[in-house]
């Protein structure tokens, strides 16, 4: 939203200054000037951010760099999705933990799911670890770099232990959460889950971290989803995450997620 206020208050200054220097406009043209000087708001903004991401070294991002391209990745995407109309709710909030970095882990419904559940936690400092191909994207693949999204390689098991190791330590050393969908990949089918690896849980486990365990709910549309929830539905706190295996964590999480889609 607050991107949207600037581009309006921007829409709004532009067309002050135009009735200002030119005499004799009607109220009329305030119609077309206000969305016009609105759009080139948004243009000059996309541009410059497109810019900084492309010009910028990202292949070790400095923690201040990635806090400012977190926030400013956040707000572009809550931007699109107003823009967009896509519908969101977050419900369970008052679950997550406030003053710890935590693993959140939910079911995958979308390619859409980072970018939403990245709009809708926009008050946590968190990444995502994703599958290697979303970095091969142009303009996208930087910029999730730049904000310390991370790529997982599931088919090369070097690559991923390396992987968990590193997002264990973006929560102790950084203080960030990590999401990750312990599914490996997302299922397109409705009432379709596949089954949570337990790999994923150990990220809690070296980071001695609490686990956020959600659900994802898409109402699907023409080019993106048209709505899309994220309940919280249970927190997995350290003492529980010390004492029980990777996969008595994943059966949990999964069972949670089931029963609350009722699948």
């Amino acid at each position: 939203m607050l991107l949207t206020s600037i581009f309006v208050l921007a829409g709004i200054a532009g067309t002050a200054v135009t009735y200002a220097l030119c005499d004799g406009l009607s109220l009329w043209w305030a119609l077309l000037l206000i969305p016009a000087y609105y759009a080139a708001a948004a243009v000059v903004y996309v541009m410059w951010l497109f810019t900084a991401i492309l010009l910028t070294d990202g292949t070790d991002p400095s923690p201040r760099l990635m806090r400012f391209y977190h926030r400013c990745e956040v707000h572009t995407l809550s931007w699109l999705m107003v823009l967009l109309g896509v519908r969101r709710r977050l419900v369970g909030v008052e679950k997550i933990p406030t003053d710890r970095p935590y693993l959140l882990v939910c079911n995958h419904r979308s390619a859409f799911d980072p970018v939403s559940t990245l709009a809708m936690f926009k008050r946590w400092n968190m990444c995502f670890v994703c599958k290697p191909e979303l970095f091969k994207i142009p303009v996208l693949g930087p910029a999730i770099r730049r904000a310390g999204f991370f790529p997982i390689d599931r088919e090369n098991p070097r690559n991923a232990v390396t992987a968990i190791k590193h997002a264990a330590e973006i929560i102790t050393k950084q203080g960030r959460s990590v999401g990750i969908y312990p599914e490996g990949t997302r299922t397109v089918g409705e009432g379709e889950m596949l089954p949570f690896h337990g790999g994923s849980f150990k990220i809690a486990k070296l980071a001695d971290c609490p686990v956020v365990v959600a659900s994802v709910r898409v109402k699907r549309g023409l080019l993106c989803p048209a709505a899309v929830e994220l309940r919280i539905l249970d927190v997995m706190e350290e003492d529980y995450v010390r004492e029980h295996k990777t996969t008595d964590m994943a059966q949990r999480a999964e069972q949670t997620i089931r029963e609350d889609l009722g699948i």
